[in-house]
């Protein structure tokens, strides 16, 4: 770590880039005078000599008293407690402490439906006992807050929605544990011959608004709806209200109450918020601050349960489906739970894990309740987002180099040197917030407005030919915006300011999906695809572990594969294969390679930039990322890529990853 900062701050002081001189636009960075660079270098290294000299005074004496991260620690207070206190009811009873459950309640957002298909899932399948939970899910009552529900400790985790940031804004101790839809379904649907074609034909209708609807209000307002002018009828919860006319329009979610309406042959319309630009998350699960500050491991452990949950119920439909039916509700008929977990496919793009929080999302979220003054211009989201890996508690590491820089800045001509040094980053931070947040409103904008409409036409039906028309730019919209979102990512990665999930991956597992994805177009050059772990083929192998965020270990695979596949000649073979160090496929701690090879040669005249950004060969397509950004994340995750190419043997890249 130590190279790495001595590297970027020498860079940032020397480098062209970062000099601010008068220009045409203002401010123009230039490089630095040649005359002043001897000068400067003795100055840093003065301030170099004394931030170490001190700085190893205090950091040996802190270094005994710096506190542990709590949650590597016994369990203490009110959980410990609890936990002992089972562990001796049941030694008492001739069991194993190991059985212990904790009991916790899960509020739902409504009524029992494929809306919660995962957190049914966990129950059935044991996932929840597995982790030390007994869950109880409770349904909602009509009129019922939810989310007060959980706040006034009727239940430790609810189902939210991104009304949430709203109330942390107003200093609720909410706290978002993992997005379930990456997509929210709310929209207002409303009959097709009512005579109204806009949102401004509402005005002066009857509009019924359910609670914690916000986004549906941002979306009227942004389309300058005159709110005042809306008629607001308690809300029924049925279509019944459009259909009998007690109402001209309702917030629905389209995964659910439009099937009433296409049984009884009522042609509708659906509006979006997503035709505006305004794409939120959908559902959520949250806990409080309390919770996380008392019951930290508990926390933790229903969260993953809970995920685990929804990806079993996702590749399970039908059977969940049938589990609704049968245990917790009759209120939905077969086939109208099966419409719902079809629509959820429109919620949950397979390109983007379960559960998946991109910080840039949420403050996109707060910015556009903000400029509709929804939320003050100054909020802080600080502690509104779960960290399932928080870092260790460094408080007093931080105060003691906090003192050392105190102590080596008592130089006035040190102390004028990183006052400059700060002016000069906090311009170029300013310079980086300001391109991601022109990428996240002249890219990210169109893009929700493609999604929104061609899910609007995808929800009410029609030609067939044009519904596989609508599902591919649905598709391809929601690639684009999902690879809008990973270059803010590698951004980030690139400045060191994102911090990557830890969690134990499967690296046989995660390849078998990904060369699957790949077989259509390995056989339009008629490729053979072969994978090996440790010469014996991939699918009859043991699982691989490896440490990392499994999103981007996959996206890296993909990028170096499509590039092997596409340098690969004709009627020729692409293999992947995976080893460890350790001579036992189990072994968690020795490193693991993965080799790629094709029979292609990588020209002689990029092999030298080969993994630089905007690195292409000749006459080659693409955006020259995939190997920059396929290194970036192996760096980020303590390996490493190599390659060799050879005319004779092809070409091989090898990845290098820690164990787990």
């Amino acid at each position: 770590m130590a190279k790495t900062s001595e590297k970027t701050l020498t860079d940032f002081l020397y480098s062209p880039r970062f000099r601010l001189q008068p220009g045409i636009r203002g401010n123009q960075w230039s490089a630095p005078a040649k005359t002043h660079r001897s000068s400067f270098r003795s100055r840093l290294l003065t301030f170099a000599y004394s931030f170490v000299l001190f700085g190893g005074l205090l950091i040996g004496t802190t270094a005994l008293v710096a506190k542990p991260n709590p949650l590597e620690q016994p369990l203490s207070g009110p959980e410990a407690e609890q936990s002992q206190n089972k562990d001796t009811i049941l030694q008492d009873q001739g069991q194993t402490p190991a059985l212990a459950l904790d009991s916790v309640r899960l509020q739902l957002k409504w009524k029992h439906q494929f809306q919660f298909a995962g957190y049914y899932a966990a129950v059935e399948k044991g996932f929840y006992r597995e982790a030390g939970l007994d869950v109880q899910i409770l349904e909602a009552r009509e009129g019922q807050d939810t989310i007060e529900r959980v706040l006034d400790g009727h239940a430790e985790f609810g189902v939210g929605t991104t009304d949430l940031v709203l109330l942390h804004q107003k200093g609720e101790p909410v706290v978002v544990l993992a997005v379930i839809f990456q997509h929210s379904p709310l929209s207002l649907l409303l009959r097709k011959d009512s005579g109204i074609q806009t949102l401004h034909g509402l005005e002066g209708k009857r509009v019924m608004i359910e609670p914690h609807s916000a986004e549906l209000f941002a979306y009227l307002n942004r389309e300058g709806v005159s709110l005042h002018k809306l008629i607001q009828p308690p809300h029924t919860f049925s279509t019944s209200a459009l259909v009998e006319g007690e109402a001209d329009a309702m917030s629905v979610y389209i995964t659910d109450e439009p099937y009433a309406l296409r049984r009884q042959n009522v042609p509708y319309l659906l509006f979006s918020p997503r035709a505006a630009g305004i794409d939120f998350y959908g559902d959520n699960m949250f806990t409080t601050e309390a919770q996380i500050h008392d019951h930290p491991e508990r926390v933790r452990r229903f969260r993953e349960a809970s995920l685990r949950g929804w990806r079993y119920a996702m590749q399970n439909k039908e059977e969940i489906v049938q589990l609704i039916y049968n245990k917790y509700s009759k209120r939905h008929t077969l086939d109208h739970l099966r419409f719902e977990a079809r629509q959820m496919d429109l919620l949950m793009p397979d390109i983007v894990e379960i559960g998946h929080m991109y910080p840039g999302r949420w403050e996109h979220i707060a910015s556009v309740y903000s400029e509709l003054n929804m939320m003050r211009p100054d909020y802080d989201l600080d502690g509104f987002m779960y960290d399932p890996n928080p870092a260790p508690d460094l408080t007093f590491l931080y105060i003691a180099l906090g003192v050392t820089f105190l102590v080596a800045a008592a130089v006035s001509v040190v102390a004028l040197m990183i006052h400059r040094l700060n002016l000069e980053l906090r311009k170029s931070e300013n310079l980086r917030v300001e391109a991601e947040r022109i990428i996240q409103h002249d890219l990210k904008s169109p893009l929700g407005v493609i999604l929104g409409y061609t899910e609007m036409l995808m929800a009410e039906g029609g030609d067939s030919a044009n519904a596989d028309v609508y599902r591919r730019i649905n598709r391809s919209a929601a690639q684009m915006l999902e690879m809008v979102n990973r270059s803010l990512d590698i951004s980030a990665m690139e400045s060191g300011s994102h911090a990557l999930s830890r969690n134990p991956v499967d690296l046989n597992q995660l390849l078998q999906e990904v060369l699957a994805g790949f077989a259509r177009m390995a056989r339009s050059k008629e490729l053979t695809l072969s994978a090996y772990y440790r010469d014996a083929l991939l699918e009859k192998s043991p699982p691989c572990m490896v440490s990392g965020d499994e999103l981007y270990i996959k996206t890296m695979l993909e990028n170096l594969i499509k590039n092997a596949i596409e340098a690969a000649p004709e009627d020729s073979v692409v293999s992947v294969s995976i080893g460890n160090g350790s001579g036992n496929p189990r072994e968690t701690t020795a490193s693991t390679t993965i080799a790629i090879h094709n029979q292609g040669v990588i020209p002689e005249s990029v092999r030298g930039t080969f993994f630089e950004r905007y690195s292409r060969g000749p006459g080659s397509g693409g955006a020259g990322l995939g190997t920059y950004s396929a290194r970036l994340i192996a760096r980020a995750h303590g390996g490493d890529i190599t390659f060799t190419t050879d005319e004779a043997k092809g070409t091989e890249i090898t990845v290098t990853l820690p164990g787990t």
